[in-house]
């Protein structure tokens, strides 16, 4: 039996779920405000991680985790030729680096120096699916010279894309803009865009979604003719005839995280060493950024009552599921996982 993804609604089969560091690879931190707060911030994500793994099982999916290869310590760097990173990024949000299409399971480069050789975590399953029948390809490593701040000496000739760019619907990828003058902010260049295009084929057709940035924290297809988003100005004209959910974050930041924004270790420890890769949600609604199970259960990490009353009017369940530390990480529960294997096939759903 041919194994595939095709859409974000048919039914989930099979799904990998990421891994935070450990919390003892923060013994190291000599500020023991800053190492207390680290470890239980890592700890309590492991918890909420492994309580999502039991709802996806008791859902029938079967779940994949990665494997942890770096640890988070000054004594552990990725190096290579021309470039030297002291802080390994741990295999958290796998929607970054890895995407899978149809039957293709591609390795994505998102430009990090942190994140250069994240895609290791991954590469056990991309192997397991790659002798299951998936195609497997790895986008070109451009030039990084950078050691801390991600995009800093990357230019718009260079191959680099994040997989949750894409959302797809069966014949259809929708992709947000490539950020050709803000990295940071597009998530990946027009070369690295073409790039997977090329290696795509025919299999799709694509579809701009006016906006840059990580495309699943602005919509959130749930079932053919009915969407999610925060904004009617990121739909398409393909989907403007779908039912659209608009749904408005009213969460503030949480008080930790206002609270380590005025600490000292805020600036010393977290923009030097975590700037990167930790934001403070300026690009996701985390009620948007949801995971189907099918076409009548969603998995949400917000208990948005408007979005839950129109979910449940179109005959689909919501599951909440506490993340805690969302914020912190600037991922939910879309970003956390990797949708491997939905029952199904393609669809054409706009013929």
């Amino acid at each position: 039996m041919s194994i595939a993804t095709w859409t974000e609604f048919q039914p989930l089969k099979e799904v990998l779920v990421g891994s935070a560091f450990q919390v003892s690879n923060f013994d190291h931190v000599k500020d023991p405000e800053a190492r207390d707060l680290f470890k239980r911030v890592f700890e309590e994500t492991n918890e909420d991680l492994e309580t999502l793994c039991d709802i996806l099982k008791q859902a029938g999916v079967k779940v994949h985790r990665p494997k942890q290869i770096f640890n988070f310590s000054e004594e552990q760097t990725v190096i290579t030729p021309w470039m030297k990173s002291w802080f390994p990024n741990h295999p958290l949000m796998p929607r970054d680096i890895m995407g899978v299409y149809g039957n293709n399971v591609i390795e994505h480069f998102t430009g990090d120096a942190g994140r250069f050789f994240e895609n290791l975590a991954y590469q056990p399953i991309s192997r397991s699916l790659y002798d299951r029948g998936m195609r497997w390809l790895s986008m070109p490593m451009s030039y990084v010279t950078t050691d801390k701040i991600a995009y800093k000496d990357m230019n718009n000739s260079q191959i680099f894309y994040h997989a949750a760019n894409v959302i797809k619907c069966g014949k259809d990828l929708f992709h947000s803009l490539p950020g050709d003058v803000d990295f940071k902010k597009g998530k990946g260049t027009s070369v690295g865009l073409d790039w997977l295009k090329r290696e795509l084929g025919d299999q799709f057709r694509w579809t701009k979604i006016p906006t840059g940035g990580h495309a699943d924290g602005k919509i959130a297809l749930l079932k053919p003719g009915v969407l999610m988003t925060w904004s009617r100005n990121w739909i398409p004209e393909k989907l403007q005839d779908w039912d659209i959910i608009e749904v408005r974050s009213e969460t503030e930041l949480p008080n930790e995280i206002q609270y380590m924004k005025k600490q000292r270790y805020y600036k010393d420890f977290i923009q030097e060493w975590f700037a990167h890769w930790i934001g403070c949600v300026e690009e996701t609604v985390f009620d948007v950024n949801v995971l189907s199970i099918d076409e009548s259960t969603v998995i949400c990490t917000g208990k948005n009552k408007y979005a839950f009353q129109r979910m449940e009017k179109h005959g689909i369940t919501p599951i909440f599921w506490k993340f805690r530390h969302q914020y912190f990480w600037d991922g939910g529960i879309h970003c956390v996982t990797q949708d491997l294997v939905r029952e199904g096939n393609q669809e054409d759903y706009f013929a």
